[in-house]
């Protein structure tokens, strides 16, 4: 029975080649005793397992069919050509030293790195036994490098091309995050190796990556990720599996630029919607030094609105601050986000003066996952710390800038929102921000804020969140909402300029749907006599910190500015505009489900007076 299989297995081929049993966790309920996990026997995927039957002699046998044909690495030659038997089955070593005997050849060859693993004699890494994993760079990847760059590919880097004692096909690494140990870490070096399929789909003409992520080094190499895509995967041998690999895993690009230019790599359409549209950029990617680049993948680009995106392409300002939105001038790895975020609300400032705001999901995991938000845009990291000698590249799942969202999306994507995005469901307040033909300005409380709430107003903070004082949420949130304009921080700012000053502040009292409240700016510099406020034109002088909104003493700073959406604009800020009397139940703050009790009491009293005079 399939659920009683080894872990490997020979078969009756001459050789006896063997082959290789993966179970994945499926899921499903074990109805007939197998369904709970996938078996894949090398690649193929058993779809229909333990079919009994009987031969003529009545001995047992156990059908199992399977998606696709498992394939023997064999030999190609001519059948007159003498064969050592020992090429037969190969193992890894036998395959590397005569790949043209198994068809490897022209873009398959691998002799560089054949050469390069002979001089370092390490070929007994290739022949070790048991169930392993060989990624091997064609001779194209090592071609590609300086001259300089390929005496990189030392004892270390080889070493990191191996996993051992675990046997890697491409349909059987579920999931991508998950990380193994390479041959390198018996060089003091750790150096992890992980799969993944870049169009989350699980047939035999995806492509797949490798990565190497060197996250403890030494002077020789650097840390950070390489990824390489696998060109021809799955070529089972007699000590477990080969991937033909296009670059050598360890050896970072020479530049940020370099990485993007590899004509089937991930970033393709990224590259070439700089180099077609916006050639500028080039220089800066390949001289400036320390460079981050969040690089939107291949699959990023089919989510974005195509015609959204041609209209940016034609206005070369736009695409320049779109362009722009994605790189920071300085190395930042998810490592230093992480353990920021975890501490505040983490900010990073681009080329162009404007702010990424970035946040952790699985905190706790081995790999958490980062996510950001750029342009009203909120994108995940997918491929982290990809190294380049000028600089790091994490691949990310969205086109930051062209926002597609509607508020209401906004605000139930936005883990940061989480909370506002609750108490707008009552009574179905948010349906009108999924309107496309309204306009909205929304000053957001943040969680935090909300956290402050219950910290102060514990007993407000309970009946908001209980669902049943709908009318004084509703009362709340519109005093925090504009209905008819979407309106920038710049716009909000522009507003000051004829506006009241009030000691450093210069302010503009804003209608809201329920009330008023005054934005505030800070008086940023003083020139002949007169008061400026700040533009938001010069890095200096682009600081949330330096706007608020004011009600009833209550001052809201802003977190994040400008959080654009197809139907408007939010503002993230750190405070409720409200105070306790807000859901105080009394007089016409009564909540609707407790009228019909308030009314009876009231009466029931006044009858009672009555009966008593």
């Amino acid at each position: 029975m399939v659920q009683e299989m080894p872990d490997e297995m020979n078969t009756e081929l001459s050789g006896n080649p063997r082959v290789y049993m993966s179970r994945l966790p499926s899921g499903k309920s074990a109805l007939k005793g197998w369904e709970d996990y996938n078996y894949y026997i090398n690649n193929a995927k058993i779809i229909a397992a333990n079919h009994v039957a009987h031969n003529r002699e009545g001995l047992k046998q156990v059908l199992h069919i399977v998606d696709q044909v498992i394939t023997p690495t064999r030999i190609k030659t001519a059948p007159n050509v003498t064969i050592d038997a020992g090429y037969i089955n190969p193992d890894a070593q036998k395959l590397l030293l005569k790949p043209h005997l198994y068809g490897l050849v022209d873009a398959y060859s691998i002799s560089e790195f054949e050469k390069r693993v002979s001089g370092l004699g390490l070929l007994n890494v290739f022949n070790m036994t048991g169930k392993n994993t060989f990624f091997i760079p064609v001779n194209q990847a090592l071609n590609l490098l300086m001259r300089t760059d390929q005496e990189l590919v030392d004892k270390q880097v080889i070493h990191s091309h191996v996993v051992p004692k675990k046997v890697l096909f491409t349909r059987t690494v579920a999931n991508s995050l998950e990380q193994f140990e390479s041959y390198a870490f018996t060089d003091n070096l750790k150096v992890f190796i992980s799969m993944e399929n870049v169009s989350n789909s699980d047939s035999e003409g995806m492509t797949y990556y490798v990565k190497s992520n060197t996250v403890a080094s030494d002077i020789s190499h650097y840390k950070g990720t390489v990824l390489a895509r696998i060109v021809k995967g799955n070529i089972p041998v007699k000590n477990g599996v080969v991937h033909l690999i296009d670059r050598p895993l360890m050896v970072v690009a020479s530049s940020i630029i370099s990485y993007l230019q590899e004509s089937e790599g991930q970033l393709s359409k990224f590259y070439n919607l700089i180099r077609e549209h916006y050639p500028d950029l080039t220089d800066l990617l390949v001289v400036e030094k320390d460079l981050t680049l969040f690089a939107p993948s291949n699959e990023a680009f089919k989510k974005v609105n195509a015609e959204r995106l041609e209209q940016v392409i034609l206005n070369s300002d736009k695409l320049e601050k779109l362009l722009k939105l994605h790189i920071i001038k300085r190395r930042l790895t998810t490592d230093e986000i992480v353990e920021k975020s975890s501490r505040e609300i983490f900010q990073e400032e681009t080329i162009q003066h404007r702010k990424l705001y970035f946040a952790i999901n699985q905190q706790n995991k081995p790999v958490p996952v980062v996510s950001m938000e750029g342009g009203g845009v909120n994108a995940t990291i997918t491929t982290p710390n990809i190294a380049a000698k000028n600089g790091v590249i994490h691949i990310i799942d969205r086109i930051l800038g062209i926002p597609s969202q509607t508020v209401y999306e906004k605000l139930a994507s936005d883990p940061m929102l989480s909370l506002t995005f609750s108490l707008s469901e009552q009574d179905h307040w948010n349906e009108r921000l999924k309107s496309r033909n309204e306009r909205f300005t929304l000053f957001v409380p943040s969680n935090g804020a909300w956290e402050m709430i219950h910290r102060k107003l514990p007993s407000a903070y309970k009946k908001l969140f209980m669902g049943t004082f709908a009318y004084h949420v509703k009362y709340i949130l519109e005093r925090h909402m504009i209905v008819g304009q979407d309106l920038s921080l710049e716009e909000l700012t522009a507003l000051t300029n004829n506006a009241t000053k009030r000691g450093q502040y210069f302010e503009e009292r804003l209608e809201m749907t329920r009330g008023k409240i005054y934005f505030q700016a800070r008086v940023n510099y003083r020139l002949n006599g007169t008061d400026f406020i700040d533009t938001g034109d010069t890095e200096a002088t682009n600081d949330t910190n330096k706007y608020f909104l004011e009600w009833n003493g209550i001052k809201a700073r802003f977190l994040r500015t400008d959080v654009e959406c197809v139907n408007g604009v939010v503002h993230v800020i750190d405070k409720v505009l409200m105070m306790n009397r807000d859901v105080t139940v009394s007089g016409s703050a009564v909540p609707t489900t407790g009228l019909a009790t308030f009314i009876a009491t009231f009466v029931t009293v006044a009858f009672a007076r009555a009966l008593h005079h």
